[in-house]
């Protein structure tokens, strides 16, 4: 790419050929109107240039996995379609056939120990959802969540403690879906509650104690789930620990509950539509020559690309998200609308999400957590040093019209529609952008890593993580015994498209701070604060590599080696 001059508007010599050029391009980009847009008011593209979409670049690279996995999926289907014709089989079995060393889709580690309770537990600080679990922070809390009476916690946690030791010292945790209840369209009651039709959504509790030594690969230990909602309609019994078959049937149905919430709440709406947004408004509001625009090119490429193809397929009844996924097509994308109106993007920065949680400290074990602080304090003073160089007061910043409609129309609700990008609902000082560029920077490239890449290791073992549950929970009558966990298991086809589809996403275009490609590589000012960067990152992955040697399992999703510049698969 050819070299370019950044420059802020009110500094340029030609203020009207810098218009037109910027009107050309607001024709070539622009949102799906709300009548068209079933993610609405989740904004979406509607128009963009034929460039936006995957190049071979991506493509010729992408090819050899995508073949793979179609090889290895379809060859099972057909073999289970024709097995099934002389019997039952194994289904444990049967899902975990469509690994294929030969066609280098190899067993994940996780797939060897995915039943163990101190694996189970240890998924919320390393897993594919680490920004789920809240702390407990006093009686009162965990009472509002889920009922447990002391005898209770003794049985499933023998020891001198007591749950009011537990919370004082801040050791007790809970991972609460009631997201997903919230999400939901009732129909007319049927069986259990309003839940359950040909599939069932839980929307469980799980309550968790920091305890080491009592599980022999996590600090945190599960002490008790309840499938539902405390208002949930009767029976909805707590389960705990060392309960047998049903406590083994209970995390299975949390399993189902996270698969969900992970895919639509925390992955696609907080990372892919949330950068969706910034990869259109970006090219419609800051000419080319604007630095902001340079700076953020290497993290929106593909962005929309990927982004169009998933909202295609949201849009059509029978599509995997029709198909895979507990609720119906209009809950499945509830989610992100539900999620989207509970939170504003500010408080997703990693300070502020950690102290609502209460996590900031506690766990002591949370490596997603330790290693995104890492990444903060590189990407912050990236994001400071560059916009610095063309933002020397609050003034400027102010009196940048091209930034101000930008911001403007990320936050406008017929437009980007994203809710408090910065505390003040505003952008008119330096800390103000510096903040938000940084938070954009870790959205787009190892937040939505730490979300997106643990789903080949953890959701294409279907019985790990199932899709849906194909049985309601059980009532107080009902039988519970190794049968009913695998029937409420999905049926063979459907989860062999669970794991092509989480397969096929395993595609790393590029590596984070390799900007050789794009036109920011070419500014000569700012490549001291690249060069810094690169410095951090490598630093980064020494650090993380130091402290996957004493790590029960390497997290390896924050290793920057491993951390794609955006969000574009």
């Amino acid at each position: 790419m050819s070299a370019v001059d950044p420059s802020l508007p009110q500094h340029s010599t030609d203020v009207h050929a810098r218009t037109r050029a910027l009107e050309k391009v607001r024709s070539e980009y622009d949102y799906e109107p709300r009548s068209g847009n079933v993610l609405a008011p989740v904004a979406v593209a509607g128009k963009f240039p034929w460039w936006e979409n995957y190049l071979l670049d991506w493509a010729i690279p992408y090819l050899p996995h995508l073949v793979q996995t179609l090889i290895s999926t379809n060859a099972n289907k057909l073999y289970y379609g024709i097995r099934k014709l002389f019997g039952p089989y194994d289904k444990y079995t049967a899902y975990l056939s469509l690994f294929n060393p030969a066609l280098d889709l190899p067993v994940p580690p996780p797939v060897q120990d995915w039943d163990d309770d101190g694996a189970f537990a240890r998924r919320w600080v390393d897993g594919p959802n680490p920004l789920t679990i809240e702390r407990v922070t006093s009686a009162a809390h965990l009472a509002s969540r889920l009922t447990i009476t002391e005898a209770q916690f003794q049985t499933a946690l023998a020891g001198p403690r007591t749950l009011l030791n537990e919370i004082a010292d801040g050791k007790l945790f809970l991972v609460d879906y009631g997201l997903l209840e919230k999400a939901l369209i009732p129909p007319s009651p049927v069986h259990r509650d309003t839940r359950w039709r040909a599939k069932y959504l839980p929307a469980p509790v799980v309550l968790l104690c920091e305890r080491p030594g009592v599980e022999a690969v996590s600090d945190l230990v599960a002490v008790a789930i309840t499938i539902d909602q405390q208002a949930a309609t009767p029976p909805n019994p707590l389960y705990l620990r060392g309960g047998g078959v049903r406590w083994q049937l209970a995390k299975s149905y949390v399993n189902v509950a996270d698969y969900n919430l992970q895919l639509m709440s925390i992955h696609i709406y907080r990372h892919h539509y949330t950068a969706e947004p910034v990869a259109i408004t970006t090219r419609r509001q800051l000419a080319e020559v604007h630095p902001m625009l340079v700076l953020l090119e290497p993290h929106i490429r593909y962005t929309i690309s990927v982004n169009h193809q998933a909202f295609d397929l949201m849009k059509t009844a029978g599509s995997a998200f029709d198909t895979l996924y507990a609720g119906e097509l209009s809950e499945t994308i509830n989610i992100m609308r539900v999620t989207r109106a509970r939170s504003e993007i500010h408080q997703l920065r990693l300070p502020v999400d950690l102290a609502t949680r209460g996590v900031t400290t506690q766990p002591a074990y949370y490596p997603w957590r330790e290693d995104a602080i890492l990444w903060k304090d590189a990407l912050d003073r990236y994001a400071d040093t560059t916009v610095r160089l063309y933002y020397a007061t609050d003034a400027e910043v102010a009196g940048d019209w091209e930034l101000q409609n930008w911001f403007e129309e990320l936050s406008g609700d017929d437009r980007g529609a994203l809710r408090g990008l910065t505390p003040s609902h505003q952008l008119q000082t330096v800390d103000e952008l510096i903040g938000l560029f940084a938070q954009l920077l870790f959205t787009c490239g190892p937040g939505h890593a730490a979300v997106h890449f643990p789903q080949t290791d953890y959701f294409t073992y279907v019985p790990m993580y199932p899709g849906a549950a194909y049985l309601p929970p059980p009532d107080t009558a009902d039988p519970v015994d190794a049968q009913r966990l695998t029937d409420m298991l999905p049926p063979y086809d459907v989860g062999a498209v669970q794991f092509q589809t989480n397969q096929m996403a395993y595609f790393r275009f590029d590596k984070f701070g390799d900007f050789g490609a794009y036109r920011v590589s070419k500014v000569a000012a700012v490549q001291p604060a690249i060069a810094r960067l690169r410095q951090d990152l490598a630093g980064i992955e020494v650090t993380i590599q130091n402290r996957n040697q004493s790590r029960p399992r390497p997290y390896i999703y924050m290793l920057p080696s491993l951390v794609p510049n955006s969000i574009n698969v």
